[in-house]
């Protein structure tokens, strides 16, 4: 069945090692989508302003819709706003503080992401820093969390250690803050952590409400933890061939493709046959 809207992972799904797509096809693609009247969501973790840069080449870029923060931001491609869902700041916080005095944590390199401004407390000066900067162009160092002011969507926590079981990490803080925050594995060795209640699937389902498309009307792509929610939501679900092996196996439709083939925009091809 063709579906009525396509929801795509971008990081190591659509997008290859190298954090690129091909623009010519893709932007031929949403053409052909949006006379057939099937929308097109981008689905992930990254801010906003990193999507809209990364689309800024597209004639058809205003035919996407954003689907940011893990679910804690759903954005025109313009940037206006339909949905926003803001941590409380004491629950922040103590999750900060968490974090910071636990021995399993606390050499995780910590990201509070806002609307248009995401927060750390690293040195601008530090390579940690600087490679963030590829994900969250707005980042900025401050001296200590409880300087932010304004509302904070999500938090990301990132080990540099190869050997880091990001999983267990995951269950630990899930335990600690079981009905008040959930944290997902979003692959790469980071950890996102947003209120319990939204995720990619309860973003869909919000879309799907405004548009009048059920969740059997949709097809989803993805590769890691924290897509697990949006292709169990979706009626048909995808995972790349480089997918996380325990997500991979959860979906009905496991591509041969990996995100270095093209793995979406081939599939996407076959609809629009």
């Amino acid at each position: 069945m063709i579906p009525r809207l396509i929801a795509t992972d971008l990081d190591r799904t659509l997008l290859d090692d190298a954090g690129k797509y091909d623009e010519q096809r893709f932007d031929q693609q949403l053409a052909a989508l949006w006379e057939r009247q099937i929308r097109v969501v981008i689905a992930t973790g990254d801010p906003l302003d990193y999507v809209q840069h990364l689309f800024a080449p597209l004639k058809q870029r205003q035919r996407l819709t954003y689907i940011v923060e893990d679910g804690a931001l759903i954005c025109t491609a313009s940037g206006h706003v339909l949905q926003s869902s803001a941590i409380p700041v004491m629950l922040w916080q103590a999750a900060i503080q968490w974090i910071q005095r636990t021995p399993q944590l606390r050499n995780g390199f910590i990201i509070a992401c806002g609307r248009q401004r995401a927060y750390t407390t690293l040195l601008a000066t530090t390579n940690r820093f600087q490679a963030s900067q590829q994900f969250y162009p707005s980042l900025r160092t401050i001296k200590q969390f409880n300087q932010i002011k304004t509302p904070i969507l999500k938090l990301d926590v990132t080990w540099t250690d190869s050997h880091t079981n990001v999983a267990e990490l995951v269950q630990h803080f899930n335990d600690q803050f079981a009905g008040q925050l959930q944290a997902t594995d979003a692959g790469m060795g980071g950890m996102n952590i947003t209120l319990p209640q939204v995720n990619k699937a309860t973003a869909l389902q919000s879309l799907g409400r405004r548009w009048q498309i059920t969740p059997q009307q949709m097809a989803a792509f993805g590769n890691d933890g924290n897509d697990r929610t949006m292709l169990t939501f979706v009626g048909q679900d995808f995972a790349v061939a480089n997918a996380n092996p325990i997500v991979r196996r959860q979906v009905t439709w496991p591509l041969s493709r990996t995100n270095n083939q093209a793995a979406v925009l081939t599939q996407i091809a076959t609809w629009l046959v």
